[in-house]
């Protein structure tokens, strides 16, 4: 039974602990992680999209909770505007 956490609310945690937890502990948890890793993974891409290509963006990239959405504007080398 879970009673306090301080994961991520668009981790689908109560439905991961009604049918994991009962009988397969580490099913639970590697499906937590699969779910962790892949937050983490796509922050970190969209982190590294802002660092190695910052000189291409046009201002910050917006992105949304779950980094599953990226919104940005960015400059083709050469061309004279935005694309």
């Amino acid at each position: 039974r879970i009673r306090r956490h301080s994961l991520p609310p668009f981790i689908p945690l109560e439905r991961l602990a009604r049918e994991f937890l009962p009988r397969d502990l580490r099913g639970f948890l590697a499906r937590l992680s699969d779910h962790l890793n892949a937050f983490a993974g796509r922050r970190f891409q969209a982190e590294q999209l802002q660092e190695r290509f910052s000189s291409w963006i046009k201002g910050t990239p917006q992105r949304n909770s779950l980094c599953n959405l990226l919104v940005f504007k960015y400059d083709i080398p050469g061309k004279s505007q935005g694309f």
